[in-house]
This record gives C-alpha cells, sequence and structure tokens, in this order.
C-alpha cells in the first residue's frame, strides 16, 4: 500500500505545481485563465496566450501594464512566466516539485537552456488539447 500511496501523493505535488502556475500567470497578465478576451483567433486562454507569446520570444507582453514593472525588472518577469510555464508541462513527470519552484525562483541564476513542452489546456468548448509531443513522455 505503500507504493500506491506515494504514487498518489507524488501526483498531488505535480497538481500543485500545475495549479501554482496557473495562479502566477493570472498575476503578472492581470487576466484569469478562463478568460476568452485575448487577441487572435487561435488563442482562446491565458495558459494557450502565454504559451504562444513563449513560443514568439514575446512572453513580455503578457505583463499587465497596470503593474508598472521598471525594465531591470522585465527580465526577472520573463523568468517567472518560463518557471510558471515550466509548471504546467504535460505530461506531469515534466513539471519541477514545489521545492525546485522555490530554488529556481529565489535565485538569481538564469534557468539556462531549457526545452519547454506545450501544456495541456481546454478550450472554451471544453475540448481537451495535447502537446504533440506529450506522448513521446508517457
Amino acid at each position: 500500500m505503500a507504493p500506491e500511496y506515494a504514487t498518489i501523493g507524488h501526483l498531488s505535488e505535480k497538481v500543485d505545481t500545475y495549479s501554482f502556475g496557473i495562479v502566477i500567470l493570472e498575476i503578472i497578465s492581470g487576466r484569469r485563465c478562463n478568460d476568452e478576451n485575448f487577441s487572435g483567433p487561435d488563442t482562446s486562454h491565458l495558459l494557450e496566450h502565454a504559451w504562444q507569446l513563449y513560443e514568439r520570444g514575446m512572453q513580455i507582453e503578457l505583463i499587465d501594464q497596470e503593474l508598472g514593472i521598471e525594465e531591470h525588472h522585465k527580465a526577472n518577469v520573463t523568468k517567472t512566466i518560463e518557471i510558471a510555464l515550466m509548471c504546467t508541462q504535460s505530461p506531469a513527470s515534466l513539471r519541477p516539485t514545489m521545492s525546485e519552484v522555490v530554488v529556481m525562483l529565489s535565485s538569481g541564476l538564469s534557468m539556462g537552456p531549457r526545452k519547454l513542452v506545450k501544456p495541456s489546456f481546454i478550450d472554451s468548448r471544453r475540448v481537451i488539447h495535447f502537446s504533440a509531443n506529450q506522448s513521446k513522455y508517457k
């Protein structure tokens, strides 16, 4: 019974990491995760919007202008956005643990070159979209 419990505990930790990533994206963007008012025909939710900006190297555009982030802090905010996206990766085994997230957020070091995997998300029609690369991680 102990191994099964450990697996359930591990999954719970990764779900917590996913939720943390979503909350961070909400705080930085000033928008709710299910906000459907993003520009572009292929974007319907915050996570999808954040991912598309990341793919284009434009994460900085996610920042809510009301936050008044100074230019010299934008690199830290970009790093935080990338950590949030890392927390939402699919499958869950690719997500960091919360203790790893704390270390990444508190260190002044760059995350280094990391290949993020597109997160899964549910669109407004309640259709789940999976990353094409996800099957190789199962």
